[in-house]
């Protein structure tokens, strides 16, 4: 596709009109880009556009920490680095509290991590008999499974898909034209 660009100066300088040029710029589609500019543009969404869910990971995080009294402490989440949860988590926050009360399929937030959270916390308590383990180990099953998800929002198939799906346009070198 090519879209002709006019670019109107028709302001005075030292008396001097200007006169209006025309230039032509070839705007492309995703798919319609050569390999290199694929490149160039892939990494202009990864560095532009940030992970969607994050937020969603950590609240259902912190319900599902705060269920049982827990607080989250500090974290570090990110895509192809070592992440962690630290909460205050120990002992006391389990005492009194039975399996049988606890709702494998409870979904709080409604965001796919409660699922993960909320059926390790369940199967490992059930396997262990150790609350204190089920809860650090659901922690690490959902921090792994934001890690995960990340890393994959950041590959070249989906970083392509949302190129493709959004309807970015290019120029002929890959830099985004808005």
């Amino acid at each position: 596709m090519v879209i002709a660009v006019n670019i109107v100066c028709s302001m005075r300088l030292f008396s001097e009109e200007k006169m209006m040029r025309t230039e032509e710029i070839v705007i492309l589609k995703y798919d319609e880009l050569g390999d290199s500019a694929k490149e160039t543009a892939k990494n202009w969404f990864k560095e532009v556009v940030d992970y969607p869910w994050f937020d969603d990971g950590m609240t259902s995080i912190k319900v599902f920490s705060k269920h049982f009294g827990i607080t989250v402490v500090n974290y570090e989440i990110g895509a192809f680095s070592y992440s962690w949860v630290k909460t205050n988590a120990d002992n006391s926050h389990f005492r009194g509290l039975k399996l049988k009360d606890i709702d494998r399929d409870h979904n709080p937030t409604g965001y796919c991590v409660d699922c993960d959270l909320w059926n390790t916390f369940y199967d490992t308590w059930k396997t262990t008999g150790n609350p204190l383990k089920a809860f650090h180990d659901a922690i690490e099953c959902a921090v792994t499974d934001i890690q995960k998800d990340w890393e994959y929002q950041y590959s070249d198939e989906a970083v392509e898909e949302m190129l493709i799906i959004n309807e970015y346009e290019f120029t002929e070198d890959g830099k985004r034209y808005a």
